[in-house]
């Protein structure tokens, strides 16, 4: 999970979380793409 975790910190990882060693706040812009979204009020 990514509770109680700093994306700010560039170690860490438990066992088989997909997190690794590396990575932090840049892997996740890294795989996020902005957009806008608008949605019309009734």
């Amino acid at each position: 999970t990514w509770l109680n975790r700093d994306l700010r910190t560039p170690f860490g990882g438990v066992k088989q979380s997909g997190v690794g060693r590396e990575g932090g706040t840049w892997s996740m812009s890294f795989f996020s793409e902005m957009t806008n979204v608008c949605v019309m009020q009734p």
